[in-house]
């Protein structure tokens, strides 16, 4: 329980760093992804632009990352992190779309690093008790079944 209460906090830590960044700098991040992105808007008849779209990732980013460090509901964060997460990993460093050399093999360990981070929000999705409810339903059961035994 201690590791749990240590752990989220540290997993959303770099969430919510790069989440407050991209809120105020959403052209340094958008400048990434435009040339995979803007077709995508262009194509669908969205009119928000790629900064625009990249400050809203960075708010709901925030806020499941927050939700995750205070532990309120860290299966629902832990799981809204995984979906940004993936959008992060796809979009955020197309480093195969790089030539070869140093600034391609720095995106490729900033992919790496994000799908290590995918992997802690599944992590995070996953882990914990279940809820007293199911718990209390599944023994509810078990004491209808002894008494219909009787």
């Amino acid at each position: 329980m201690f590791v749990r209460t240590v752990a989220r906090p540290l997993l959303a830590s770099w969430f919510i760093y790069a989440a407050v960044d991209a809120i105020l700098d959403p052209s340094r991040h958008a400048a990434k992804s435009a040339p995979l992105v803007e077709p995508i808007l262009e194509d669908a008849g969205v009119s928000l632009t790629v900064p625009q779209l990249t400050r809203l990732h960075g708010i709901a980013t925030l806020a499941a990352a927050t939700t995750l460090a205070v532990s309120r509901t860290p299966r629902t964060a832990g799981l809204a992190l995984a979906g940004l997460a993936t959008v992060s990993v796809v979009v955020g460093e197309p480093f195969w779309r790089q030539p070869e050399g140093p600034a391609r093999t720095a995106s490729r360990e900033s992919f790496i690093k994000n799908i290590s981070l995918l992997g802690g929000t599944l992590i995070a999705a996953t882990a914990g008790k279940p809820k007293r409810k199911t718990k209390q339903k599944g023994r509810a059961a078990k004491r209808g079944a002894r008494k219909s035994t009787r």
